[in-house]
């Protein structure tokens, strides 16, 4: 075992469950089928309601690839098991007294043998 998930591993745990609220983590089925008649794509997904952390995003935080209504949202990895997010994921969250959906347009995993924290960049859609 590598000394990050000695060190840190039960770090996310213990502060998402002080500061982190409810998100709806929404897993896009793969694969996906299309129906050349109807012209429809399906996909059967997966919800899993996860701790986060939600942040605003600062575009020069991020060299400016990023809009101001995009949304930064940690989450610890034993939140999904052993599942890694995925740019055709969605995440649901409250805001305002609404729910909004985001879609996952970057990802980044800290890991050591073992992912520890995700932290992601989500687009409302």
């Amino acid at each position: 075992m590598a000394l990050i998930d000695d060190v840190f591993g039960s770090i996310p745990p213990a502060i998402l469950a002080d500061w982190g609220q409810n998100v709806t983590y929404i897993k896009a089925g793969l694969p996906s089928t299309y129906n050349p008649t109807t012209g429809t794509v399906t996909t059967s997904e997966t919800t899993v309601t996860v701790k986060a952390v939600i942040t605003s995003v600062n575009p020069s935080e991020y060299e400016g690839l990023y809009q101001t209504t995009d949304v930064k949202i940690i989450f610890g990895a034993g939140e999904l098991g052993d599942y890694y997010p995925s740019e055709a994921d969605r995440i649901q969250y409250p805001q305002a007294g609404e729910t909004r959906e985001a879609k996952l347009i970057s990802i980044e995993t800290k890991r050591g043998d073992n992912p520890i924290l995700h932290t992601v960049i989500a687009r409302p859609q």
